[in-house]
């Protein structure tokens, strides 16, 4: 990091320190001085106001207040009185009430709890690992504007936490931030799942209404601070915005989901992470608990851990991405130990809710929140596995797997087919087949098995070299088709070991079969170069692929060499805009090769 850079590193750095350290002393200061934290929420109906929902973890849980009641006084004044039940629709920080119940006076007193300052320190830690994290994952970064959305998102997601007790309690700080973070969460989303698909008119559309929306919500909760706003929109800044939120993040998840369906036969290749199903999911607990209808309270920390599960997916789709210069260096024991330690805190949470949700309901949301996360669990273990050896047994099984299979279908579709009909051919015939057709016939099963055993294995490359096998390949191509094909072949690339030559000679001769099959292109060139101590093959054509031709053939398939140059360290790219061109990229010491 150069100085100027790490000047402003440092001074960003600073100033969110000081901000994140100045906002916590006030909450905390705050939440030390009230009194308690009571967990009531009231509507009202009519002239009077009555108790909608009392939370799990609050005083009122315990007290005999139920649900129904219609709230009298409050520190013995008129309920109608009250500041904060009047604006967030909520009684707290009260020693005393009055309710009327069957006709019946009740009135309770409270006890101290200090839960709110409890929940505000897991809160205040959390929030801080996380900037602790950021702050060191962000002194090589804040190059791009993508980077620097996601640190703006990262910084909201701190303070949002930070203010989620506040916010409950009814402090005005805390209702601002927790409503400007609803507010900016799904534009969030939206800018992250568009980082690379084509915009089109309903998401234009539904990213107006995002906007709209969010200004709303903060002109809102900004007039609130200065007047008193009718029950309608009081109403709808205590839970309106929850519906809306979960709305906006259905709509994007639908749209996703449509164009997965549409695109399914052209899928390209990249990430399986579904971002929009992450983040809806992630505020489904807050939704069952504390904004539905549905009767079920639970302990409103537990509820709110799962809204920083979306962060894990967006920083993952940036890495894949390069938007974020952080390539999962790590040792395979420390990420198995992070996973565990995540996965196991998340079961512990589930577990936990599920002392208030019907079995049926719980198990559902676990299935579709586990299904949302295994691709990025995979992602997460096959990119830092690459590090390793590709003498991984589990690699290696799998390559050996594949190989088997392909074997077997090649002598199956070719060997196979070819003697079933030479047999047929002489049962059918009355005379007997000339020794000319005989020879013919097996001159052809000799020339298949020849190339099945190249296939296998080029024993060429070990006489001649990798650079004159591939030369010898290419004209035996042009030999067959009628195609003409350039190639430059920079001579580092000798230096791989012979294992690795092998699957650099057949993914060429896949790439090169490709454009001749699929793509009817007769003009192919080849470009072998190296670059910063990585290798790079270029296959580039004048064909298209708008139709494919099934020649009954198998071939090594563009997917099964990403899979192995994953394992390599390697890199796949394909671009059919226009001339197609087909890029490999092969580290020297990935692979295991060596510079001379």
């Amino acid at each position: 990091m150069n100085k100027p850079r790490r000047r402003v590193w440092i001074q960003l750095s600073l100033l969110l320190t000081v901000v994140f350290v100045i906002i916590s002393l006030y909450f905390f200061m705050l939440l030390s001085m009230n009194k308690n934290y009571l967990g009531i929420s009231a509507r009202k109906e009519g002239a009077s106001w009555v108790i909608k929902k009392i939370q799990v973890n609050g005083a009122a849980n315990s007290s005999g207040i139920k649900i129904g009641d219609k709230l009298e006084k409050i520190d013995g004044q008129p309920a109608g009185d009250n500041r904060v039940l009047n604006k967030w629709l909520i009684v707290e920080q009260a020693d005393t009430i009055a309710i009327s119940r069957e006709g019946k006076m009740h009135f309770i007193t409270f006890t101290k709890n200090k839960l709110n300052v409890e929940s505000y320190c897991t809160f205040f830690v959390i929030g801080f690992i996380y900037l602790i994290i950021l702050i060191g994952l962000s002194r090589k970064q804040l190059k791009n504007k993508r980077s620097r959305q996601f640190y703006r998102f990262s910084v909201l997601s701190i303070f949002s936490l930070l203010a989620v007790v506040p916010s409950s309690m009814g402090n005005y700080l805390g209702r601002l931030i927790i409503v400007f973070a609803i507010s900016a969460f799904p534009g969030y989303v939206y800018i992250f799942l568009n980082k690379s698909s084509s915009i089109n008119s309903y998401r234009i559309r539904l990213l107006q209404v995002i906007v709209l929306i969010g200004l709303v919500n903060v002109s809102l909760i900004s007039l609130a601070y200065f007047i008193q706003l009718p029950s309608f929109f009081s109403e709808y800044l205590s839970t309106g915005v929850f519906y809306v939120l979960g709305l906006i993040l259905f709509s994007l998840f639908a749209s996703e989901l449509f164009k997965g369906f549409s695109s399914y036969k052209e899928k390209k290749e990249g990430t399986r992470i579904d971002l929009s199903l992450i983040s809806l999911l992630s505020f489904v607990p807050l939704f069952l608990f504390y904004i539905l209808p549905t009767g079920w309270v639970a302990p409103f920390y537990l509820v709110v851990l799962f809204i920083v599960l979306p962060a894990f997916g967006i920083a993952h789709l940036l890495i894949l991405s390069r938007f974020l210069r952080y390539n999962y260096k790590m040792n395979q024991s420390v990420l198995y130990f992070i996973l565990a330690f995540i996965l196991s805190a998340t079961i512990t949470i589930i577990s936990l809710l599920g002392r208030y949700v019907p079995l049926l309901v719980l198990m559902l949301y676990v299935f579709f929140l586990i299904y949302s996360f295994f691709p990025l669990i995979g992602e997460m273990i096959l990119t830092v596995k690459r590090k390793k050896d590709y003498s991984d047994p589990v690699a290696l099984f799998v390559a050996v797997e594949d190989e088997r299979e392909n074997i077997s279908t090649f002598i199956h579709d070719t060997v196979i087919q070819d003697v079933i009909y030479l047999m047929k051919t002489a049962e059918e015939k009355e005379e007997n087949i000339s020794k000319e057709t005989i020879i013919q016939e097996l001159d052809e099963l000799i020339f298949h098995l020849r190339e099945l055993c190249s296939d296998i294995y080029p024993l060429m490359i070990q006489e001649m070299g990798l650079t004159n096998t591939i030369a010898s390949m290419i004209d035996q191509t042009v030999k067959q088709h009628t195609v003409n094909i350039s190639y430059t072949i920079d001579k580092k690339v000798e230096n791989f070991p012979v294992k690795i030559n092998n699957f650099i000679l057949r993914s060429l001769k896949e790439f090169i079969n490709n454009s001749i099959l699929h793509g009817k292109a007769d003009e192919i060139t080849l470009t072998i170069s190296y670059k910063e101590n990585n290798c790079f093959f270029e296959v580039v054509d004048n064909g298209n692929y708008t139709q494919k031709k099934n020649d009954g053939r198998v071939h090594f398939g563009l997917s099964l060499i990403k899979e192995k140059l994953t394992l390599l360290g390697g890199e796949l790219h394909v671009d059919i805009s226009g001339q197609t061109t087909i890029t490999m990229m092969l580290p020297y010491n990935q692979a295991g090769g060596e510079r001379r």
